[in-house]
C-alpha cells in the first residue's frame, strides 16, 4: 500500500508542477503585446508616391547614373532643386516640385 501511495504522491506533484508552469507560461504569454509581422503596403500605391529614405538620397547624389533613370531622379529631386536641373531631371513624372 505504501508504494501506491507514493506513486499517486509524485503522480499528483507531477501534475500540480506541470500546472503552475503552464499557467504561469500562459499568464507571460497574454502579458507580452502579440507580435505582429508589419502590415506590406498596398500593391496599388503608385510607385513614385513612395518617399526616398537619406540614404537613399545620398547614393543617388554620390553615384554616376543614367539621367532616365526614374528612382535617382526622384531621389535627387527630393534633397535639391539645384542638383535636379543640373541632372535635367526637373521635368520628369513623379519628382518633387519646387515652387520656384
Amino acid at each position: 500500500m505504501r508504494i501506491i501511495g507514493r506513486v499517486l504522491h509524485a503522480l499528483l506533484v507531477l501534475i500540480l508542477t506541470f500546472l503552475l508552469i503552464w499557467s504561469v507560461h500562459y499568464a507571460f504569454s497574454l502579458l507580452l503585446p502579440q507580435q505582429r509581422p508589419p502590415q506590406r503596403q498596398s500593391k496599388e500605391v503608385e510607385e513614385y508616391e513612395r518617399v526616398p529614405t537619406v540614404q537613399d538620397i545620398a547614393k543617388s547624389l554620390n553615384t554616376h547614373w543614367y539621367s532616365f533613370d526614374i528612382e535617382n531622379c526622384r531621389n535627387v529631386c527630393e534633397a535639391s532643386y539645384e542638383a535636379c536641373r543640373g541632372r535635367l531631371c526637373d521635368g520628369m513624372v513623379g519628382v518633387k516640385r519646387w515652387n520656384r
